[in-house]
């Protein structure tokens, strides 16, 4: 789908890339660009250098997915429908409209979450143009593999963490060819939400990731879901040996499925039965990430955290929780008790440890608590609430239902709050307003 009213172009290393000036939002942009490929389950292979047109005008694909059905709850339409594809390896870049190549303006990358089974890079909630045009930084969107195309494999079928080699072949492009649109190819930060979150963490001590990026937002990673995951990927590739992995996207689907299926049987990691397996390239063992992660601490700046309540809006969709959640008189008690207990579990203590850990090994940063949220609004201080912070947009986002309580002026005051700190940890490193009311208490780690 094109929206093109103004042409644009950067000569750079991988080719012209020709753009689009998007006056509504007041920013420049490069879309759909593609930044590796690969045959079906195969490891990714970077776009080789060109001399010719880059065109760079449509949004990027998405990884083939099922319906998303918890975003899908709390924001309004969306705006424009994702093209499904699974080859899905490119990227966008947003700079500010006036960018010039010698303005070494702070990078910022942004890896979706979504469970590893949903979301894209150019999903109409990831705008990131109020971000670029306050904050005077570059943002690019990534895209990558999800669920059976990009993350469960054995060392005798198809390769381990395809979707996270991935994000890494997006890393080394944006190093390579960011300087040309304006970036500072040596002040990268990257930042996701969720299994964004989670992808970034393990993108810290992935192998050849050295010199990458230099700072990290690790926003709401389920840390409670990771260790110990070797029993159920098992399951699940026993049961991916029943499929043909050379069937239609609708076939994979189907397949897909059922494996998730072959995981409900070990409890809350079931969840995310999708992601990253330790042991396989580029990640260490499990036993060792510990050490990786504390190895690494010196040469990345971080902010790790989480929501309040980070599980309360999950309540009313599993039947279980939802039946006891509702008793008369308990059900109030029993629902808080259940909301604080598993965002600790989940969220919390890993986001807790991380930051420790990361002290320990001589590293730099800050530990986050967001609030956010109207009171009475089910969705408050819940899992995803910050993203309609970060990624401004009036005709996602106004009057939606993850805003009811809320004025749009309240709305974009707090937005703007949460920008600010997110673009000063960017620029430098540190950040000075660490307690906003109603929104965010950041601590030293």
């Amino acid at each position: 789908m094109k929206r093109i009213m103004h042409k644009t172009s950067w000569k750079c290393p991988c080719g012209t890339i020709v753009g689009w000036k998007d006056n509504n939002n007041g920013v420049i942009r490069a879309t759909g660009i593609k930044y590796a490929s690969s045959k079906r389950y195969s490891v990714p292979v970077a776009e080789p250098l060109s001399d010719g047109i880059i065109d760079a005008t449509n949004w990027s694909p998405a990884s083939p997915q099922p319906k998303d059905t918890y975003t899908g709850q709390f924001l309004n339409e969306l705006t424009r429908e994702m093209e499904l594809d699974e080859h899905c390896q490119y990227l966008s870049v947003s700079a500010p409209l006036n960018a010039k190549p010698s303005d070494n303006l702070p990078v910022m990358v942004w890896i979706h979450g979504g469970s590893y089974v949903t979301g894209a890079g150019d999903h109409p909630m990831y705008n990131p143009a109020a971000l670029v045009r306050e904050q005077q930084v570059i943002v690019i969107t990534v895209t990558y593999r999800l669920g059976l195309f990009g993350y469960l494999g054995s060392e005798e079928g198809t390769p381990a963490n395809l979707g996270l080699l991935d994000q890494i072949e997006a890393l080394r492009w944006i190093k390579q060819n960011i300087s040309y649109f304006g970036g500072n190819p040596e002040n990268i930060t990257i930042f996701g939400e969720s299994a964004g979150g989670d992808a970034v963490a393990h993108l810290m001590i992935s192998e050849g990731t050295e010199g990458l990026f230099h700072r990290a937002i690790i926003q709401s990673a389920p840390f409670g879901l990771l260790p110990k995951r070797e029993n159920m990927t098992n399951a699940m590739l026993e049961e991916a040996k029943r499929t043909s992995f050379n069937g239609s996207m609708e076939d994979i689907a189907t397949a897909q499925s059922l494996i998730q299926k072959k995981a409900k049987r070990f409890g809350l990691k079931s969840s995310m039965p999708f992601g990253v397996q330790y042991g396989h390239f580029p990640l260490p063992k499990e036993e060792n990430t510990e050490e990786a992660w504390q190895n690494v601490a010196s040469r990345v700046e971080i902010i790790v955290g989480c929501n309040n309540n980070e599980v309360a809006p999950f309540i009313p969709l599993i039947p279980a929780l939802k039946k006891i959640t509702s008793a008369p008189v308990l059900g109030k008690v029993i629902s808080w008790a259940m909301v604080k207990l598993l965002t600790w579990k989940i969220y919390r203590s890993g986001a807790k440890k991380f930051a420790k850990r990361h002290a320990i090994g001589g590293g730099r940063g800050y530990k986050y608590t967001i609030t956010w949220g109207a009171a009475g609004n089910k969705f408050s201080g819940g899992h995803a609430t910050e993203i309609p912070l970060l990624f401004e947009d009036k005709a996602l986002w106004e009057h939606a239902p993850l805003l009811e309580g809320t004025s749009w002026e309240e709305y974009q005051r707090q937005g703007q709050a949460l920008r600010n700190i997110w673009g000063e940890f960017a620029r430098t490193g540190h950040v000075h307003d660490t307690n906003v009311p109603g929104l965010i208490k950041l601590e030293n780690i």
